[in-house]
């Protein structure tokens, strides 16, 4: 850690440790909002750590943070109680953003899990597919884990594979279609367009210019961001639409439609990622809980394979 920090940025950051808002730490310090904010991106930049990350609880300290701030109340004699919250009362929080499936997947995955001592508190956010969104979601602490399409490369945010799979065909259940389609079949077909994937790939490079052929060409009769609007739609017209497959026997339980393979010449497939920043991991109760629910997911695709 760099160690030419002033008292004034130090005072700050023990403030808000002590706070655990930057509301508060403007009043107390009699500054401005801004001033605080100027403050905290100053000292990341000294520090090369993140320093805090917003919860719904406040502005929680990691562990450059709290060495700070101890250093701050060493050097000052003063001694401070840290931000009381409610987390012990009411246990541990986790606030995902997923898509639509993969929220019913979780919420199954809790349930084969059980109670816990401690109670963990979930919350779905709708899934943003900016890329841009999506990391900050994660840094500010907006978003705990993010599951879907892989993000850049980022010194805070971890990654894991969470599943790959082909991509496939949902139809209306009474579709004249046995297993699979063809070429033709999905050329005359409408299509209904779930416009938050958007990044299937092949492994060849010949297929994969002519599946993206084949896919720019769709015949499209409605785009929506909605994947359940998608398949209510395809469940009572003659629409088809892509789907990763894992999503597939979810959503063939759920809604009256059924799953076709892709016509042979587009062979593509889908990779989806859990994220999540890595001062989540400095929670050894969360990060049990979340290895738990990983292993039930993973345990479900084994079962769907």
């Amino acid at each position: 850690m760099h160690t030419e920090i002033d008292l004034k940025l130090l005072k700050v950051i023990n403030t808000l440790v002590v706070s655990g808002s930057v509301t508060k730490t403007a009043q107390l310090l009699n500054l401005s909002p801004g001033t605080i904010s100027y403050a905290l991106k100053k000292a990341r930049s000294i520090t090369g750590a993140h320093l805090f990350i917003r919860t719904k609880s406040g502005m929680k300290p990691d562990t450059t943070a709290r060495e700070l701030s101890q250093r701050y109340q060493k050097f000052t004699g003063v001694k401070s109680e840290t931000a009381e919250t409610d987390e012990t009362e009411s246990g541990n929080r986790l606030t995902f953003m997923t898509y639509s499936p993969v929220e019913m997947m979780i919420a199954r995955a809790v349930k084969e899990i059980g109670p816990r001592e401690k109670i963990t508190h979930f919350s779905f956010l709708p899934y943003d597919s900016n890329v841009n969104h999506r990391l900050e979601k994660l840094k500010n602490g907006q978003v705990d884990i993010d599951i879907g399409a892989k993000l850049p490369a980022d010194p805070l945010i971890n990654k894991i594979k969470l599943f790959s799979c082909p991509v496939s065909v949902l139809v209306n259940r009474n579709a004249p279609f046995e297993t699979h389609l063809t070429l033709d079949q999905w050329q005359s077909r409408k299509h209904a367009v779930w416009s938050v994937l958007a990044d299937y790939y092949s492994d060849d490079i010949a297929a994969s210019q002519a599946a993206m052929k084949h896919i720019e060409e769709r015949n499209i009769a409605m785009i929506s961001a909605s994947i359940i609007n998608m398949v209510t739609f395809c469940a009572s017209s003659d629409c088809i639409m892509m789907i990763p497959d894992y999503f597939t026997r979810t959503l063939t339980s759920v809604f009256s439609v059924k799953r076709l393979a892709m016509p042979r010449e587009l062979a593509i497939r889908y990779d989806c990622y859990i994220h999540f920043n890595k001062q989540l991991t400095e929670n050894e109760e969360l990060m049990t809980v979340i290895s738990e629910i990983v292993t039930q997911l993973k345990s479900e695709i084994l079962r769907h394979e």
